[in-house]
């Protein structure tokens, strides 16, 4: 699941929060929309595997599903903000991985482990997205910082 993040620096970005059917990827997808959108038309047939990042879209063919990139979405993002689409996502996604891990690399994930260990929050049993819903109901009730 993608959602819009705002932190508390007013920063805005575009998120992972994992899917509810087996991908626990939490991390930062996109700076801004102009990269959200080129991860999109990169071609994936799901953005929600970070494992797949550092190859091409289609390169495991055991399971027999070839999904084709929207070549018209493709050329209207390319053209419309005159921007180049990499061949793997791993030229926007700088830090795939899965929920919980305070040392990562991804600010986002690590401030969804922070956040989590500070409530006292397991997220092993718990969704990123409910892992963040509670986290930033804490924040709006004026409790953490």
């Amino acid at each position: 699941m993608a959602a819009l993040r705002l932190a508390l620096s007013r920063e805005q970005k575009i998120v992972h929060l994992g899917t509810g059917s087996g991908s626990v990827m939490v991390c930062v997808l996109a700076k801004d929309p102009i990269n959200f959108l080129r991860l999109l038309v990169v071609g994936y047939d799901e953005i929600c595997w970070g494992d797949e990042y550092n190859s091409s879209p289609n390169q495991d063919l055991t399971s027999g599903v070839v999904v084709r990139s929207d070549h018209l979405f493709r050329r209207w993002v390319k053209t419309t903000f005159n921007v180049s689409i990499p061949a793997t996502a791993s030229k926007i996604v700088a830090y795939p991985g899965a929920k919980g891990r305070a040392g990562s690399e991804d600010q986002f994930n690590r401030w969804v482990a922070e956040s989590a260990a500070y409530l006292s929050i397991n997220t092993n049993v718990l969704p990123a997205g409910l892992v963040c819903l509670l986290v930033y109901g804490h924040l709006l009730r004026g409790i953490g910082n």
